[in-house]
């Protein structure tokens, strides 16, 4: 299976022509940087941490929490550096630092509701991912009178207001009913979501359910999923919507064996058939990581469609430098983002969204190690394979050109405050992928369970 999904994933092709930015980082700098990152790097990993301060204090000639683009983001790289090296000089120091800055189970680290709002306020990228997930949703559903969708977590609240707005005018007609079952730990922001989706789904004239679990991503448990209330057979077409949330499980990893039977089995794509005849004995136990225990388990509650937003980076990797190389693209691209909206570099709201999110992410990618290491971005054809083993297969985009659906507002902001152009999308028949100028930043894909040859 895991073959048949990744053949089926071909590279999106990048513009003839490089795409002007609104700030072209000077390379000059950034080569010196990554090479003082490096040389930091190398003398940590030799043990030689008087060369690692002198990599350090150099680093700090060339940041800045409050100056350009390239200065803030090598102002978060070399804190992290820094931390690094501490653990190496004083590791209980260290610790409390750590344990002070981010508990061993942070509360939604990186996008909470207040922080995902803001970083929508100043950065269009993941309203565009958020656009695309939902028209795929909605595209899924087409038909079905009984709707419910699940979001794991990630999805800001003007994501489910968008999301009802398009069933309302869906071709066809609307749906008879609508569920939202939503994982949130922010009691606030379950609260409020629920006044406002009821009243605006009342508005539209929507039978609508709101249906609040309160965990996080991180421990999610069986019983949580249980509470989604999904039933087999129950005359609901089923939802997933994940955004930005699953990398963070492939860290963990549990046995096979402890996975639900159904999810665990070596045909768990003959899903619901009851087998004659003598049983096989019970595949060997083997260790998984907890992203793909949950797929499975998703896979299971045999959704007609499964969303899945995730960072479209490769930042884990087993060699340090090589995530601290693939992280600094990936970030400088998106502090020059927050400055091409024309945020000033003065604003508190940028300054406390770099600081509290993206400062958060660098954090956990360069300075933790082992399961404490969250940020465990992968790219599209790392999720395909997994996907693939989970029982998943990718579903064709209904939507060819993103901007054949976006809203002006959302195309407007493709330009930034000089005219250039700011983000774009490609697509091929199985994936979005959202650029900020040349790097490639989020990628929106659609799955269903696999069927089998014949079925």
């Amino acid at each position: 299976m895991m073959q048949q999904a990744s053949m089926q994933w071909g590279a999106v092709a990048a513009p003839t022509v490089i795409l002007p930015a609104f700030q072209q980082l000077d390379s000059n700098r950034i080569q010196l940087i990554k090479e003082v990152m490096q040389h930091c790097i190398n003398a940590l990993a030799t043990g030689n941490v008087l060369a690692a301060n002198t990599g350090l204090v150099l680093m700090s000639t060339l940041s800045s929490a409050a100056g350009d683009p390239l200065q803030r983001v090598a102002f978060s790289f070399a804190e992290a550096l820094g931390r690094r090296a501490l653990q190496q000089m004083l590791p209980g120091l260290y610790g409390g630092l750590l344990r002070l800055d981010f508990p061993p189970q942070p509360p939604a680290v990186g996008y909470t509701c207040t922080t995902r709002l803001s970083f929508d306020a100043l950065c269009p990228l993941l309203r565009v991912a958020a656009s695309a997930a939902n028209h795929e949703i909605v595209t899924a559903m087409e038909g079905e009178e009984h709707v419910h969708v699940v979001d794991l977590g990630g999805a800001s609240p003007n994501q489910w207001i968008e999301l009802l707005h398009l069933f309302a005018v869906r071709p066809g007609g609307k749906p008879s009913s609508l569920r939202l079952t939503v994982v949130s730990e922010e009691e606030r922001l379950l609260s409020a979501a629920s006044w406002l989706l009821h009243w605006e789904a009342a508005r539209l004239h929507i039978p609508f359910v709101f249906n609040p679990v309160r965990s996080h991503i991180d421990r999610l448990c069986p019983h949580d999923v249980a509470s989604f209330g999904v039933v087999p057979g129950g005359g609901e077409a089923l939802a997933i919507t994940s955004t930005l949330q699953l990398h963070r499980l492939i860290a963990d990893v549990t046995s096979s064996n402890d996975l639900p039977p159904a999810a665990d089995s070596a045909d768990h794509q003959h899903r619901g058939k009851k087998r004659k005849g003598k049983q096989p004995p019970p595949p060997p136990k083997h260790e998984i990581t907890m992203a793909d225990a949950l797929l499975r388990v998703l896979c299971d509650l045999s959704p007609k469609v499964m969303v899945l937003t995730e960072q479209e980076a490769n930042h884990n990797g087993g060699s340090l430098g090589d995530r601290v190389r693939n992280a600094f693209d990936y970030y400088a691209a998106l502090f020059n983002d927050l400055e091409a909206g024309g945020a000033p570099r003065a604003s508190a709201d940028r300054a406390a969204l770099e600081r509290t999110l993206l400062r958060q992410e660098i954090m956990d990618i360069v300075a933790r190690d082992g399961t404490s290491r969250r940020e465990r971005h992968e790219g599209v054809m790392a999720w395909a394979q997994r996907m693939g083993m989970a029982g998943f297969q990718p579903m064709h985009l209904q939507v060819r050109r993103f901007d054949a659906f976006a809203d002006p507002g959302l195309l407007a902001l493709q330009l930034s405050m000089h005219g250039t152009l700011r983000y774009w999308v490609a697509q091929d028949n199985t994936c979005f992928i959202i650029y900020a100028n040349m790097t490639p930043m989020f990628s929106v894909t659609a799955w269903r369970p696999a069927t089998t040859t014949g079925e």
